[in-house]
């Protein structure tokens, strides 16, 4: 199936920016508070979300894996920290994002401190076949520098699913966690479910490291023939639509059964659905008609919330 976000343009709902003299790509629900402009709600979503994994403890540097990425300007924030990160890898399924994210942060950060390394896979890592993927659990990060100095040669390409990875050889073959996992409004679409898809995040954190994303909490009377169409026209697992939990009191519990220490869930619907819905209405194409659906789930009790989990490791955490 189609990557949903294959199918939009996010430059149809952002704005000319004078200051950078550019037209952002962002591609979020946005945090709409004080603005009316998709590109600073957007902006302000991802801020809000690394703010979230700063109340958590983390301080900057280390290690970030950024999943979902886009086109990159939540690796802009990332890199635009008092204190960026001292290595940064993006995750993102489209080929072509891994190409935007690339030339956004060669262009904006071309001298930056910051080892930074691309990766242009699924989220879900697939034992076997996906070689270099950054949730491999046994290591073996093929890493892509984007360092001016460093020239681009291919190592593997699959033509079929547009899997590249530049730059590597043995020496930057190694196992090394991550003190963060960043996930903007991406992770509800990540098989096989929601908490199956934490449980492999274990593995590649460092002891206390931090998970921050943005989830979907759909309605309790969710209808098995509603949750499906959704399934299917937004490429949502199944069980991310009908195996949630009732309510978000009962979304931390599950977290902290799943062995989540320092469960943090916050509902951020409030500044989500009316503005979000408010634009698309008031943008051309189709939006308008995707508005309207929006307005209506937050009148059905759809809740957009923001969590952060910390690892707590244990004997089976090592390989």
């Amino acid at each position: 199936m189609t990557e949903p976000y294959a199918l939009l343009d996010p430059q149809t709902l952002n704005q000319f920016e004078n200051q950078s003299g550019r037209t952002p790509s962002w591609c979020n629900m946005g945090w709409w508070e004080n603005t009316k402009s998709f590109s600073a709600a957007a902006e302000a979503l991802s801020k809000k979300l690394l703010g979230l994994a700063k109340e958590g403890g983390y301080q900057g540097g280390g290690r970030v894996l950024d999943v979902g990425h886009g086109a990159g300007e939540s690796l802009l924030l990332h890199l635009s920290q008092v204190t960026p990160p001292n290595h940064l890898h993006g995750l993102t399924s489209l080929a072509s994002d891994t190409a935007k994210a690339k030339a956004l942060v060669g262009n904006f950060y071309p001298n930056s401190s910051t080892h930074l390394d691309f990766f242009t896979f699924s989220a879900q890592f697939r034992p076997g076949k996906d070689i270099g993927h950054p949730l491999d659990p046994n290591g073996g990060y093929l890493k892509e520098h984007i360092h001016q100095q460093v020239s681009d040669r291919m190592l593997y390409d699959d033509k079929h699913t547009g899997r590249c990875i530049y730059n590597a050889d043995p020496e930057h073959i190694k196992k090394s966690p991550y003190n963060l996992v960043y996930i903007l409004d991406s992770i509800y679409h990540y098989p096989p479910s929601l908490m199956m898809f934490l449980d492999s995040l274990r593995p590649i954190l460092s002891p206390s490291g931090l998970v921050v994303y943005t989830d979907l909490l759909p309605p309790q009377n969710i209808s098995s023939l509603v949750a499906r169409v959704l399934s299917y026209l937004f490429a949502v697992p199944l069980p991310n639509l009908i195996e949630r939990p009732a309510s978000i009191e009962e979304y931390r519990a599950t977290l902290e059964k799943h062995g989540w220490k320092n469960v943090v869930v916050e509902d951020w619907s409030d500044n989500i659905w009316a503005g979000f819905s408010t634009h698309l209405k008031q943008s051309g194409g189709a939006w308008p008609l995707v508005g309207s659906v929006v307005r209506r789930a937050e009148k059905g009790g759809w809740r957009f919330i923001g969590v952060r989990v910390e690892h707590q490791e244990d004997v089976s955490d090592t390989p």
